[in-house]
């Protein structure tokens, strides 16, 4: 969750400056539309948190200086979150944690822990793992350590698919993420083997278990921002010093007025630094209360750096009552970044969106696609927009029917050709495609609608595709996509990828792990079902049901109307037909 800069400057005439904090998961921007909070007659009733370990812990935060005085613990659902304890009106500072009792991670910070890891390598370890690190030492202090009571209330186990055995992964029949989070399993699992080499008591060394938490608990309740070195007392501290050099300087004989006119200007000259250091700059941070924060896309609720206080606030972005549940925005995250992170699917997000892997294969169901023609897209630097294909709720990208139109519309004999299809001709002499069955002009020439017959086929092609990806979805089409996340078999167990195996996950876990895996679905089918609304003008809207399309050859030979049949290989994989068969390694 990354930070958004509020400089609000100058403080030293007495106004705040805030650096705006926001969550470090590599998406960046806030949402544009601002919500009041939600009728509470549609949320569920908080049931407040009062047991002895809890209680500790606020106990313990509350002496630490972190103040939360309209904020109480609670379960939404079974959902631990915090509520509003009593009237919170829009921009009232809701929690405040001083950054000493927050983990932090400065930028270029020497490595804290010599007798836990290598200097070295922390020096060449990325922020999440550093944290993670600082994380585990801190842990390992037990008793000792400063922050014990907020790093054992932590939850033990997290629900992010990173954490599951391939087999819960499969339950997401979303190829994409599918993919994605096999990646993070085998990139974890590779920084786990070079942490054990790096550990300097390596028979006391955290568990690869022990290291995966610590990693998703970094990677789901870690804010980033701009970096400021010093706190304003630091800073008076200073100015006090140069204050007494000046008396020191007059009392020797010295002007007094120029004596003090310089100690104002390296006042001044300090706080200036600092905010241009910390445009430049950036820490990540951890804090106890923030992290029991839930997330919600139509909330504007943020976190920033108050430099004055030295302190992590919450500024409160809609009025609360007591009981509603309150939330905070993580950023504009579509629900793939929302499950892979932090192990959830929000309902209606504003920001989902459904990536598509498998659009030439649809294609091919209904119509051959010509080598040549796809040869060129690819020179031309289009046929990615067929194979990672973007679908929002209002339909697909033009790139994506720019490249569809230029494989459908009927082929152009060579008199008839366009002048820049010469280049195609040529293509097609080195293939088996005649050359007369390419398109009259290259791809960019196909950014605006073709003739009818070939928009229509672009239609039927797409409602295809959407059908299929949501009979996948719901389970009614064999699912072996992960053919295209690890090559394993679906029912596997095997956690060599870096996730836990079912058997070493506890009935509950795995239960809860399913449960999130069929709300992303949930999701998902939104997204298609929206989808097909608009390119059937609602006649589709929940259909997922093999369809009545028309069946039409590139070469534009015209079409005819035919109820296709499903095919053995009508799956969620990641299509085959990759850049390397179009001609690109």
């Amino acid at each position: 969750m990354q930070l958004g800069i509020k400089h609000q400057i100058p403080c030293c005439h007495g106004t705040n400056r805030r650096a705006g904090l926001s969550k470090s998961t590599g998406q960046s921007c806030r949402p544009t539309s601002v919500c009041a909070a939600a009728d509470s007659s549609k949320q569920p009733p908080p049931v407040y948190i009062e047991d002895s370990a809890s209680q500790k812990f606020l106990n313990w935060a509350t002496s630490a200086g972190i103040q939360f005085p309209k904020l109480k613990p609670a379960t939404f659902s079974g959902v631990r979150g915090l509520a509003a304890s009593s009237d919170i009106q829009v921009d009232d500072v809701i929690v405040s944690v001083p950054r000493g009792k927050a983990l932090t991670l400065p930028p270029k910070q020497r490595c804290p822990c010599p007798e836990f890891v290598s200097a070295a390598y922390w020096d060449a370890s990325p922020w999440y793992v550093k944290l993670a690190v600082r994380l585990l030492h801190e842990q390992g202090k037990g008793q000792q350590g400063e922050l014990r009571e907020w790093l054992q209330q932590l939850p033990r186990r997290l629900d992010s698919p990173v954490n599951w055995s391939q087999e819960l992964v499969q339950q997401l029949r979303y190829s994409h993420l599918i993919h994605k989070v096999t990646e993070q399993q085998q990139e974890w699992s590779k920084l786990y083997d070079k942490f054990q080499e790096a550990a300097v008591n390596k028979g006391s060394a955290p568990s690869k278990q022990e290291f995966f938490r610590a990693l998703s608990l970094v990677r789901s309740r870690t804010f980033s921002g701009p970096y400021v070195a010093s706190s304003l007392s630091d800073r008076g501290r200073l100015a006090a010093l140069v204050g007494a050099l000046v008396v020191v300087n007059t009392a020797l004989g010295g002007d007094l007025s120029k004596g003090f006119g310089a100690a104002a200007a390296v006042f001044l000259f300090n706080v200036i630094y600092e905010v241009v250091l910390s445009n430049k700059l950036k820490q990540y941070a951890m804090c106890p209360v923030i992290d029991l924060l839930n997330h919600s896309s139509y909330n504007t609720t943020e976190v920033s750096y108050d430099y004055p206080r030295d302190a992590f606030l919450v500024s409160a972005g809609a009025a609360y009552v007591p009981g509603q549940q309150v939330f905070i925005s993580y950023g504009s995250q579509n629900n793939d970044s929302l499950m892979q992170m932090y192990g959830f699917a929000e309902p209606d997000n504003p920001y989902d969106v459904y990536v598509m892997s498998s659009l030439l294969k649809w294609l091919e169901q209904l119509s051959p696609v010509s080598q040549a023609r796809l040869d060129r897209l690819n020179r031309e630097g289009l046929l990615g927009a067929l194979q990672e294909v973007v679908v929002t709720r209002q339909g697909f990208g033009a790139q994506t029917l720019q490249a569809l139109r230029y494989l459908l519309v009927p082929g152009a004999s060579a008199a008839a050709a366009a002048p820049g299809s010469s280049s195609d001709s040529a293509a097609a002499a080195g293939s088996s495609q005649p050359a007369a069955s390419l398109p009259a002009g290259p791809p960019s020439s196909y950014e605006l609608s073709a003739d009818d017959d070939t928009e229509q086929k672009i239609a039927l092609v797409l409602v295809h595709a959407c059908q299929q990806e949501l009979a996948v979805l719901e389970d009614k089409q064999p699912n072996s996509s992960s053919s295209s996340a690890g090559g394993r078999k679906r029912g596997s167990t095997s956690s060599s990828n870096g996730g836990s195996s079912s058997s070493s996950m506890s009935a509950a876990d795995v239960a809860s792990a399913q449960a999130a895996a069929a709300a992303f679905r949930a999701e998902k089918r939104k997204v298609l079902t929206a989808c097909l609304q608009q390119l059937t003008g609602g006649s589709a809207a929940s259909s997922s049901s093999s369809s009545s399309s028309s069946s039409s050859s590139s070469n534009g030979a015209g079409s005819s109307a035919q109820q296709q049949p499903q095919s053995r290989d009508s799956t969620g994989a990641a299509d085959t037909r990759t850049a390397a068969t179009a001609g690109k390694q």
